[in-house]
């Protein structure tokens, strides 16, 4: 995945498109952080990889609300794709990441 190029796509859409995109985007997180506790009531929980997710959804919300109400404080679009994108220690962090990234390409398009 090109970081570079993801940015300047995400760029060109319009606000209420940018606003969709990472709205969708988190629902496709929340399906990867399904693979860190098991279904039913006994379960081992990966508290590292949930505590990541639950950060980067803490992130990502406000950046949709600002985009919402046109925030000039907001982050840049560039810092908040390569908090999404940029390559991690933790490669099954980076891989869910990118998984639910790319479904997220594919069901905007």
């Amino acid at each position: 995945m090109n970081i570079e190029s993801e940015i300047r796509n995400f760029s060109e859409l319009s606000s209420l498109e940018q606003a969709r995109f990472m709205a969708h985007f988190m629902y496709e997180l929340t399906l990867e952080a399904r693979n860190f506790y098991a279904p039913g009531g006994q379960q081992n929980i990966d508290a590292v990889k949930l505590r990541f997710i639950n950060e980067i959804q803490h992130r990502v919300t406000r950046f949709i609300e600002q985009i919402l109400i046109d925030d000039p404080s907001r982050p840049s679009n560039d810092v908040t794709l390569r908090l999404l994108l940029a390559p991690r220690a933790e490669k099954a962090i980076e891989a869910l990441m990118q998984a639910a990234y790319s479904r997220t390409v594919q069901a905007v398009a």
